[in-house]
């Protein structure tokens, strides 16, 4: 059965109404179902895919202010160790340095009984050299002598330190003999460069 335009005209307002509906419908499905849906799920891609790329640029950007960060740090660490390393004395400095832990005895009337360097000890970059010392004198003159060792310019610990009463016979009065290890550390680098 086929319609003739004689056929549309004659139709009721509501049939022709019903009929263009029908018609802008099925054109309605067949674009959304050939372009538009392809359309959307093209955007949803593009949108997640926007979505990935902005979330790689922020962990991106953290990075390089991490980095950032990380510079400033190693510059600062890297004065640190330039300076730590002013503190190491180099082996042709250890003489001296002794020179100035027995000369700091001696500024405050401390008698040394012994004043033993001891061999080094290497450690990954330096090296540790101790030096056994027994030294008499009063509680103040100790403390003294600990406060100048301090105040050297290079890095000096005492360790292990041992206080013990000792009557003097011709005073007949307390003095301490105290014991200790003064360690002083030594930049091993510097003595592998000399050496070439």
């Amino acid at each position: 059965m086929a319609f003739s335009l004689d056929d549309i005209k004659k139709m009721s307002p509501l049939r022709k109404g019903l009929i263009l509906c029908l018609i802008f419908l099925l054109l309605g499905y067949f674009y959304y179902s050939y372009f538009y849906e392809a359309a959307l799920e093209k955007k949803r891609g593009l949108s997640d895919r926007l979505l990935s790329l902005q979330n790689e640029i922020a962990e991106k950007q953290l990075v390089v202010k991490q980095i950032e960060k990380y510079k400033k740090e190693l510059v600062v660490l890297r004065e640190d160790l330039r300076v730590a390393l002013t503190r190491l004395p180099e082996q042709k400095e250890i003489p001296g340095l002794l020179d100035s832990v027995s000369e700091a005895g001696r500024k405050v009337d401390l008698e040394f009984i012994l004043f033993q360097p001891m061999d080094p000890v290497s450690r990954e970059f330096y090296a540790e050299i101790p030096v056994k010392v027994e030294v008499t004198g009063s509680y103040h003159d100790i403390a003294l002598f600990f406060e100048k060792v301090a105040k050297l310019p290079r890095i000096m610990n005492i360790v292990d330190v041992s206080i013990k009463r000792k009557k003097s016979e011709e005073e007949k009065s307390y003095t301490l003999l105290t014991s200790c290890l003064v360690r002083t550390y030594m930049f091993l680098e510097k003595v592998n460069e000399d050496k070439k």
